[in-house]
């Protein structure tokens, strides 16, 4: 009987320093593409984010990220201001072919906790208008009381780099800028099934 007891009590505490990985899903979002043109600044908002991954946490701190997908549907980027634009942004994005921009996490380059917050450079394979590009981003975490974690950051890419050609409007008098700017705050929650 004692030596059961002692195996289940060597089992409890390699299972408690391995740490829990759990599949988290998106709870919230919020994620703008700004930009420039010859006329003016511009920006769309990106209306509909899908993102899951498996992260580590133990006792309430984040210990890694062993996966992370976001998909982003072309046609949910709209701008405040008419649709005219949208509609040339999801032709130059060629979202009849390929409908989703995605990320796929391939590494985690470092973890390191700050204070309250988590500052994370990551590598991973960015598909825009069907080209991938292996794309180095630094985001900084924080885990809320629910377990819950919120990613947030930008990252500044040029659309040439994709083999996109920044769109035009009126006959070709306003001519928008090759920098844009994507800025990010995506919290993801433990999933129903986890």
């Amino acid at each position: 009987m004692k030596n059961n007891w002692t195996s289940f009590l060597i089992m409890a505490l390699l299972l408690a320093s391995v740490g829990v990985q759990a599949q988290y899903e998106i709870k919230d979002k919020q994620m703008t593409i700004l930009g420039s043109s010859n006329l003016h600044d511009w920006e769309s908002k990106v209306n509909t984010v899908k993102a899951s991954g498996d992260i580590q946490m133990e006792a309430g701190v984040l210990k890694g990220i062993k996966s992370l997908s976001v998909d982003i549907p072309v046609t949910s980027i709209k701008r405040p201001k008419g649709s005219i634009m949208d509609k040339k942004t999801y032709d130059a994005l060629k979202s009849d072919k390929h409908p989703n921009i995605s990320f796929k996490l391939t590494k985690v380059n470092s973890l390191n906790k700050t204070g309250e917050s988590y500052a994370i450079n990551a590598t991973g394979n960015l598909t825009i208008a069907g080209v991938t590009k292996s794309t180095e981003i630094t985001v900084t975490a924080k885990v809320a009381g629910d377990g819950s974690v919120k990613f947030e950051g930008s990252k500044k890419m040029k659309m040439t780099d994709f083999g996109i050609p920044p769109p035009t409007a009126l006959m070709g008098t306003m001519k928008t800028g090759d920098d844009i700017t994507i800025k990010f705050a995506v919290t993801l929650g433990k999933s129903s099934g986890s």
